[in-house]
């Protein structure tokens, strides 16, 4: 089935939510070679980006009860710690009479660039509309480093979307439309990893149309095992530039953290390079025997109620994927697949720079105290509203609670000078919660405003603190009467 296309422009839309780990995980920078490039460049940088249209606004055609969103993106480039390049665009998404149905879409910007040098890429991406920030702005960091007459590989390019193609588009390479993965996340659901890799130069360093192997399969990263039944291997002769488009079955590939091993081979079987690439694989239905470590993460608890409610803990700080994995093993209470899930979760947060046993042990230790201080019935203090955004950004620099207040409910006003977002990863800076018990003999508190991104924000929020208290839209003294003899307003300016 061939695209349409629309002017310079390729608005290929993807029909699925790409799996976002991270809140930069929806682009990448990659860099390509032309050794016999006879411009004044030789090598090329590809931004690639998947834009989730749920962040946008929904805007209707002039004339027409079609819906459709717009981005505008800035891209500025840095060779060290100058501005190089500053790049400006629009891109609108497709459009369709139900704005509920309008796919998420990818989209890529090239840039020609000296070779070897360090570059910074920033990309800024806005609703068109609005203004508004849809992502945070972050920086990558790229070494384009290609010697001339010198074998050399590019990043190993996961893939979302392949198709034969005869237009050049901007996402054409080598007789095929390539949608880059920008992602490293693989669900149960999705039953092969494709990806796409260069080699430069073989004719150089091998001889022109000499034999080599690409030989490629998966490895655990846990253990450094390789598992070569997953995988398979090409024959190329050597040439300028050689692709190798490839593709493994992983359905049978139980959860885990893994490299996906590209070797070159000469025809001796001797070893010229290696290229890896890290990313994850979730498959409930097959277990992945034990790592060592396991035992300092659990020790020898085996007791499926336990497991399950450590799992569950894990909801207020968990992404959108691992909270469809968590509501799974709730349900299977697998003891094997719970712990290979907490050992990943921790794992994927720790990455090279921290302990992974550190972090859930601090983690848990903030279970413990959600678990004494904010029970509510029968539902797990974990799930409650305050235990919920206790676990999530952390313990409040200030705590009032307000348990008598003239003709008031309960409540408590929780401020952070500085906030954390786990489940994100992102920082805020002076953010308050409003919790109210309305039940008071239950302990039950519900978060009734905050002025952070993405919660539940309520202008009239001193309304739902007030006991019995209908509000009049004539009576101009309305809220001087809420007012009157309460302390709320005060103290969320200024809580104590």
């Amino acid at each position: 089935m061939k695209k349409g296309y629309s002017g310079i422009l390729l608005f290929l839309m993807l029909f699925r939510v790409v799996a976002q780990t991270d809140n930069c995980s929806f682009w990448k920078v990659y860099a390509f070679y032309i050794p016999e490039s006879q411009s004044k460049y030789n090598a090329y940088v590809e931004i690639a980006m998947s834009i989730n249209v749920r962040l946008l606004s929904m805007q209707k055609q002039p004339s027409s009860s079609y819906y459709f969103s717009a981005i505008q993106g800035v891209v500025k480039i840095l060779n060290d710690s100058t501005l190089i390049k500053t790049d400006t665009f629009i891109v609108k998404s497709h459009s369709s009479d139900d704005s509920l149905k309008i796919p998420d879409f990818a989209y890529i910007r090239r840039y020609w660039l000296d070779n070897n040098k360090n570059y910074t890429f920033e990309l800024t991406i806005k609703d068109y509309f609005t203004h508004q920030l849809i992502y945070p702005v972050c920086n990558k960091q790229l070494n384009i480093n290609y010697e001339a007459n010198k074998i050399s590989m590019s990043e190993i390019v996961l893939i979302d979307t392949l198709e034969k193609s005869s237009e050049k588009s901007i996402f054409y390479k080598h007789g095929y439309n390539i949608i880059p993965y920008n992602d490293n996340y693989y669900n149960e659901y999705m039953s092969y990893i494709f990806f796409y890799n260069e080699i430069y130069n073989a004719d150089t360093t091998l001889g022109k149309n000499e034999p080599f192997i690409l030989k490629y399969y998966i490895q655990d990263k846990d253990n450094n095992k390789n598992m070569e039944a997953f995988g398979g291997f090409r024959k190329f002769n050597a040439s300028k530039v050689n692709v190798l488009i490839g593709n493994i079955n992983i359905k049978e590939l139980p959860s885990g953290n893994y490299n996906l091993i590209v070797e070159l081979r000469n025809k001796e079987n001797e070893l010229i390079l290696t290229q890896k690439k890290f990313f994850q694989k979730k498959n409930k239905s097959i277990a992945k025997k034990q790592s060592l470590n396991d035992e300092l993460f659990f020790g020898n608890t085996n007791n499926i109620d336990t497991l399950k409610m450590w799992v569950e803990a894990l909801w207020p700080i968990a992404n959108n994927l691992e909270k469809e994995w968590i509501i799974n093993q709730s349900i299977n209470k697998d003891a094997t697949m719970m712990k290979n899930f907490m050992i990943d979760f921790w794992d994927k947060r720790a990455s090279d720079t921290a302990s992974a046993i550190d972090l859930a042990k601090r983690y848990y230790t903030q279970v413990n105290f959600v678990m004494k201080n904010f029970k509510c019935g029968k539902i797990a203090p974990y799930y409650t509203d305050r235990g919920r955004v206790f676990l999530q950004y952390g313990a409040p620099n200030q705590r009032t609670i307000q348990l008598s207040e003239t003709g008031a409910y309960p409540y408590e006003i929780w401020h952070y000078y500085r906030l954390y977002d786990a489940s994100t990863g992102q920082f805020f800076s002076n953010r308050k919660f409003v919790f109210v018990n309305k039940g008071i003999a239950d302990e039950c508190y519900t978060l009734i405003h905050s002025d952070m991104k993405g919660e539940f924000n309520n202008p009239n929020w001193q309304r739902d603190i007030m006991k019995h208290e209908v509000y009049n839209i004539n009576d101009p003294y309305q809220q001087q009467k809420i007012n009157y003899g309460n302390n709320f307003d005060k103290l969320y300016q200024n809580p104590q």
